[in-house]
C-alpha cells in the first residue's frame, strides 16, 4: 500500500478519510498521514488500509495504479 494508492481507492470509493479512518478503525489523523507520505509504509496502518479496502471488494491483487 503506498499513499498514491491510498488515495486513488479511497476517491474511487467516495470515501474521505474519515470515513476510511473508521472503516480502518484508525484515527483520521493516522489516514491523512499515511496519504501525505508521513507515516510509515509497514506496520499496521497499511494493514489496516488494506483490509477496509478489501472488505469493500477492492482487489489489492492488481496493478491497477492510480
Amino acid at each position: 500500500m503506498t499513499p498514491e494508492l491510498c488515495r486513488f481507492f479511497r476517491r474511487r470509493l467516495g470515501w474521505s478519510q474519515e470515513a476510511l479512518a473508521e472503516k480502518a478503525t484508525l484515527s483520521v489523523s493516522a489516514v491523512r498521514a499515511f496519504e501525505l507520505g508521513r507515516g510509515s509504509s509497514r506496520g499496521y496502518v497499511p494493514g489496516s488500509l488494506r483490509r477496509a479496502f478489501e472488505a469493500a471488494g477492492v482487489r489489492m491483487d492488481s496493478d491497477e495504479a492510480p
